[in-house]
């Protein structure tokens, strides 16, 4: 019965996770076609590192507009392992500096056993995208400059 619980929830968090990755891949096929946008919006593309545990994958993103108060969705796409991979939104609090560069904090929640809460910190300065990242599992950071197609 353990064994039939467990494929289950594999099975779901598959199925999850390929719906949030084709969600995404829709999200960034129209924001590379609009083109660049000013500030922190648009297409971005890069990498991540984990200082934890030496992992290392590709990662996208793609900023959208100010929702209120400097607050925008941060939709992720992150892989790793050379075939796994995980899309999820979270809303980040930016704020223009005012050297022109931007700063980003933000938060989304994972399940536990995931790492619990995922925190970010970050700046934006013209076309490179710096960020750090930590949970109760992990910390790591991530590169990323804007994508111009």
């Amino acid at each position: 019965m353990k064994q039939i619980c467990l494929r289950l929830a594999l099975c779901s968090l598959v199925l999850l996770f390929a719906s949030c990755a084709a969600g995404f891949r829709s999200d960034w096929h129209q924001v590379v076609k609009e083109g660049p946008k000013p500030g922190v919006e648009g297409a971005w593309e890069g990498t991540w590192l984990s200082h934890s545990n030496a992992h290392t994958g590709k990662l996208r993103c793609v900023v959208g507009p100010d929702l209120g108060d400097g607050e925008h969705e941060f939709h992720y796409f992150a892989t790793w392992k050379g075939f796994l991979s995980a899309a999820f939104k979270a809303n980040h609090t930016v704020k223009e500096q005012k050297d022109g560069t931007y700063s980003f904090i933000g938060h989304h929640d994972m399940p536990k056993w995931a790492g619990g809460r995922y925190q970010y910190s970050g700046t934006v300065k013209e076309d490179r995208f710096q960020a750090a990242y930590k949970c109760s599992m992990d910390h790591g950071d991530f590169g990323m400059t804007r994508v111009r197609e």
